[in-house]
């Protein structure tokens, strides 16, 4: 974990909450991380402040509270954020000494249980939407009869600790939301096995940020603004094919643990014939990932300077980079599914695909043929990319998506 984390956690320990969040019908939950884009000098999370903008079409604001060491909030957020620091900093302590005392056994934390039951109480919340929401916060809704749902904002599989079976099956469902809104049927069915029985809803709704560039209205400022904004940032001049490479933190298996020494070698010897871009990951630049920003950027003056660029696309919406990518290629990452949604194919190296893996992680689309487990290997990766280079395609049919998220919307907003 970065220091500066650490640091944050020491200080928010002896802060005293006073916050007014007012009422609010609908409460959001979001991280830092889930509010990596910047929208008009604020932070926006595209998942969550989707929500709450179309929310707010029908005349319904929204308090949203920023989870367990988070920074993002007040005025420096796009939507009407708060964060109870101590309260959680104090929580997580106590979570973290049981965790250690008792093995085995989930450490439930009955003060970040009564944390979540304030905030409820004082917003008079009747439903929750929020991505990942904990244990605790699932139990306060319950208790007070509030419906809560979990949004998907990465990977769901049967080897994820979150979502899978092996994991969460034997959870009461007063640990667990109400719904699951995820972004595909192949996310669905993981859940399928083990929610469904217990009475949970599993409702197919894409993803929101996704469908918005994706079929864009003319109404959404935030979109055409930003792919406008892309557009004229984008420079190639020299029209050549674009590939994407999506960084993610915490990477394991790699010598440099940013980004694979054979796909480096690649970019160098493809440059003049491909335009490189690589874009980090949101927790690289803030969040508990930061200190690895530091790494790539003297990997990237020493090695890939010239050869690729970082910048534009790291800074702007995921969404407008695939729309203006051939390729992406990736250790891991969940760029992959939403790349497939855009008809952009991906090529994920991290050998746990081909073992450990295989037939879990990213298996929906792989069988759909977005998605490909490649060796990290030059010759495989440049050999894939001669294959696959001219496979751009128009991506997810999202009709069906977009029915079920206006289904969703009015529910939230009935009287």
């Amino acid at each position: 974990m970065d220091y500066k984390l650490i640091r944050k956690i020491l200080l928010d320990l002896i802060k005293i909450d006073k916050i007014n969040y007012g009422e609010s019908k609908v409460l959001t939950i979001a991280h830092d991380n889930d509010r990596g884009f910047v929208y008009n000098g604020k932070y926006y999370s595209q998942l969550v402040d989707t929500i709450e903008d179309d929310l707010r079409k029908r005349g319904f604001e929204c308090v949203s509270i920023a989870r367990i060491i988070s920074s993002v909030k007040g005025n420096i957020s796009y939507g009407n954020v708060h964060s109870p620091e101590g309260g959680f900093a104090r929580a997580l302590l106590m979570k973290r000494l049981k965790g250690f005392l008792i093995r085995n056994k989930y450490p439930y934390s009955n003060m970040e249980e009564r944390v979540w039951g304030e905030i409820l109480d004082e917003t008079k919340a009747e439903k929750v939407v929020g991505i990942l929401p904990s244990r605790e916060l699932c139990t306060a809704c319950h208790k007070r009869g509030i419906w809560v749902a979990d949004v998907q904002h990465g990977v769901i599989a049967e080897n994820h600790p979150w979502y899978g079976a092996q994991f969460r099956a034997k959870d009461t469902n007063q640990f667990l939301p109400n719904a699951f809104l995820v972004w595909d049927h192949g996310s669905a069915e993981v859940l399928e096995k083990w929610a469904k029985p217990k009475g949970i809803t599993i409702n197919v709704i894409g993803n929101r940020w996704i469908s918005r560039f994706k079929n864009p209205k003319q109404d959404d400022l935030l979109v055409s603004n930003t792919l406008n904004s892309y557009r004229q940032q984008f420079n190639n001049e020299e029209n050549k094919r674009s590939i994407l490479v999506g960084l993610s933190s915490c990477s394991e298996g790699m010598k440099n643990g940013i980004i694979s020494e054979s796909l480096i070698k690649v970019i160098q010897n493809t440059s003049k014939k491909y335009k490189w871009i690589l874009r980090l990951h949101p927790n690289q630049l803030k969040g508990f990932a930061s200190h690895e920003s530091e790494i790539f950027f003297k990997l990237f003056k020493s090695s890939l300077e010239g050869h690729a660029e970082w910048e534009v696309a790291t800074r702007s919406a995921l969404p407008a980079v695939l729309l203006s990518s051939d390729l992406h290629i990736a250790w891991h990452s969940s760029v992959a599914i939403e790349g497939a949604q855009l008809g952009v194919k991906s090529a994920l190296l991290d050998p746990r695909f081909r073992g450990a893996y295989a037939d879990d992680y990213y298996d929906y689309y792989k069988k759909l043929g977005f998605i490909d487990f490649v060796e990290d290997d030059v010759n495989a990766i440049t050999d894939w990319i001669s294959a696959n280079i001219e496979s751009k395609s128009y991506g997810e049919d999202y009709e069906n998506y977009d029915q079920k998220y206006n289904e969703l919307i009015s529910f939230l907003t009935e009287k």
